[in-house]
């Protein structure tokens, strides 16, 4: 039985594919199995998986028709076999001494989830920038929730090792296509941070996130506000199964305010081709809607930036025009900040 299991993603990234297994095969630790699954790639991403795996026994690849991530990542728990379990994005980078940091930890801690800090990595810009998301970060379960909620704390699965016996004894899965997309990632890890016993940091960046033109976060999301509305849900109703929804009822309000924040902004991204009327329709429908109005109404302010602020009190009054020319400008902003 292997220490650690990894389990890749892979999904049209034929253009990376082959440094992320490589920074995976030079690892200091090398207790480990790699388990690749091929989420039904139209490139050539699986014909690079199939070559690596000859040559590194550790290495196996799985090939199913495309299904989404979370099937991905729940094939991925399914097979494997290790003591504890890593995620990794096939156009991202490990640093060399990943799992065995993170596997250290958790042997000295007993922890159920071990998180680390990470670099993001600007292809279109070249930079490179380190996150310091967990230096004034307090370990116990509220403050971890409410620091997701909020924003403060990222939620996502590949900076982080779970032990497996955690993740069957619970039944933790990814939600699948259909069911939770873009923020599948922050539905597990809340869960992961209200059930686990034992919650360790590293504080080193020692995973390499890449964000480029086709990265998730900078395409054009559909639907992204509709799952959030079925995130909240969701996350109000397991909190609510453990008569916690009054303790975290401000961190949910915040919750959907942010993300009614960022919707508006992801109408307004470059890649968006829908028309000018239907983004203008979207952001009416999103502050318009039910759960965003009760939520605005009780939203801490103080925790915004002056901008979303700005942005706030025109959604608040269901300005549309005015709202629509401040996210759109508040988005070219941000696109310009990750080209420079």
């Amino acid at each position: 039985m292997p220490a650690i299991s990894l389990l890749v993603a892979v999904y049209n990234t034929s253009q990376y594919v082959e440094q992320c297994l490589q920074s995976i095969a030079e690892q200091s630790f090398s207790d480990i199995e790699v388990i690749l699954v091929n989420d039904g790639s139209t490139d050539h991403s699986g014909e690079l998986l199939e070559a690596f795996a000859e040559r590194d026994e550790r290495f196996r690849v799985i090939h199913q028709d495309n299904q989404g991530l979370g099937a991905v990542r729940n094939r991925g728990i399914e097979e494997a076999k290790g003591t504890y379990i890593a995620f990794v994005d096939s156009d991202d980078i490990l640093a060399p001494h990943y799992c065995e940091a993170l596997y250290q930890k958790a042997e000295t801690t007993g922890a159920d989830l071990v998180v680390s800090e990470y670099w993001i990595q600007f292809e279109q810009s070249r930079r490179t920038l380190p996150t310091t998301l967990l230096s004034h970060q307090s370990e116990n379960q509220a403050s971890l929730i409410g620091a997701l909620l909020d924003g403060k704390l990222t939620g996502f699965s590949w900076n982080k090792l779970y032990r497996r016996a955690f993740i069957e004894e619970y039944g933790i899965r990814f939600p699948l296509r259909g069911e939770l997309e873009n923020i599948e990632d922050q539905y597990v890890t809340l869960r992961c941070f209200y059930l686990s016993k034992v919650i360790a940091f590293v504080h080193e960046p020692l995973y390499y996130y890449r964000v480029h033109l086709s990265s998730i976060v900078q395409r054009y999301q559909k639907h992204y506000f509709q799952h959030g509305l079925t995130f909240y849900r969701a996350q109000h109703q397991f909190l609510e199964a453990y008569g916690e929804v009054a303790k975290y009822k401000e961190a949910l309000d915040f919750f959907i305010v942010n993300h009614t924040l960022h919707c508006m902004l992801n109408e307004w991204k470059s890649q968006n081709a829908l028309s000018f009327q239907q983004k203008l329709q979207h952001v009416r429908d999103m502050v318009t809607d039910e759960a965003f109005q009760h939520a605005v109404k009780h939203v801490e302010r103080s925790k915004l930036t002056m901008r979303k602020r700005m942005i706030l009190f025109l959604a608040r009054y269901q300005w549309v025009y005015p709202l629509s020319a401040a996210t759109s400008s508040y988005q070219k902003w941000i696109e310009y900040q990750t080209r420079k």
